[in-house]
């Protein structure tokens, strides 16, 4: 991969296409040092520090090739963004350098979670977005996500809405249970955050979970040492009058929301967009792009 593929959309534009030779070097330093700053001092104060991912999504399979890997249609049935290709058989190395619904081209992971219904009839999201951002005190220390890296985020066995993790918002709501309408022309929204400390060691494990964990007071413990970016999915669903009776997920009620995350990124270029836009803390669109912090 070339260093122009590696920068930002505003850095690739015809206008900026010659780059100094000390440009160059600076982004080659930036992604060779990633993740190196000491946390002995406190990072400077910014009001974001994340990266976006914007898909759409691109089919719908009872495929769950992280936790059903190999078995086509053994699980309820789930909508995907990111990597059209996405099914039962995926790995991490088969979705890396595919095709993708998301704006950044060099993401070609497989994210999904399970088809909303409405009456029985499915109800696609609205411009999914997947944030990729710091939950530790120190951004600066924040590091991607490894290749071959999987998580399950959430649980479809969840047993009521009071043990429900994410949040279910639309104006003037927001709780853990869909509410009884939303006003009209007005989007239905949920959202889920995953942990981010990983064991540095596993890159799934039996549950899927257990690899990864939340850090404590801004820091990552000593049992899962590593910051990665935590993953905060939001799922905006249009529905016609802010009518909301009759929604059920293809896991079950609402509660059983979750969502699933399989790495397919060029490893240069996450790299790059973790430093410049986590550790640089900013707040970068699909593109990988900050305008008010170029």
């Amino acid at each position: 991969m070339s260093i122009r593929s590696m920068l930002p959309r505003a850095l690739r534009s015809p206008a900026r296409r010659v780059l100094t030779v000390a440009v160059a070097a600076t982004v080659i330093a930036t992604i060779g040092g990633l993740g190196t700053a000491a946390a002995a001092d406190d990072p400077p104060r910014t009001q974001y520090h994340e990266m976006h991912a914007n898909c759409t999504v691109t089919h719908r399979l009872g495929d769950d090739p992280i936790v059903f890997p190999g078995l086509a249609g053994a699980s309820h049935n789930h909508s995907f963004i990111g990597n059209p290709a996405t099914n039962a058989n995926s790995t991490p190395a088969s979705l890396v350098g595919g095709a993708t619904s998301c704006e950044d081209q060099e993401d070609a992971s497989g994210y999904w979670f399970p088809t909303l219904l409405q009456n029985g009839n499915p109800v696609l999201p609205d411009k999914p977005t997947v944030y990729y951002k710091s939950d530790v005190k120190d951004y600066r220390t924040v590091k991607p996500f490894p290749a071959g890296f999987k998580l399950l985020v959430g649980d479809a066995r969840t047993p009521d809405a009071a043990h429900f993790t994410g949040n279910w918002q639309c104006p003037g709501y927001k709780g853990n249970e869909i509410p009884a309408s939303c006003p009209s022309g007005s989007s239905l929204v949920v959202r889920m955050t995953a942990p981010s400390c990983w064991d540095g060691v596993h890159l799934d494990t039996a549950d899927h979970k257990s690899h990864m964990t939340w850090p404590v007071s801004g820091v990552c413990p000593a049992t899962h040492p590593v910051p990665l970016p935590m993953l905060e999915i939001k799922l905006p669903y249009k529905l016609p009058g802010g009518n909301t009776s009759n929604l059920a997920y293809s896991s079950g009620a609402s509660y059983t929301f979750h969502y699933d995350f399989m790495n397919g990124w060029d490893a240069a270029r996450q790299a790059y967009l973790v430093t410049y836009c986590i550790n640089g803390g900013r707040q970068c669109n699909g593109y990988g792009e900050d305008p008010n912090k170029p």
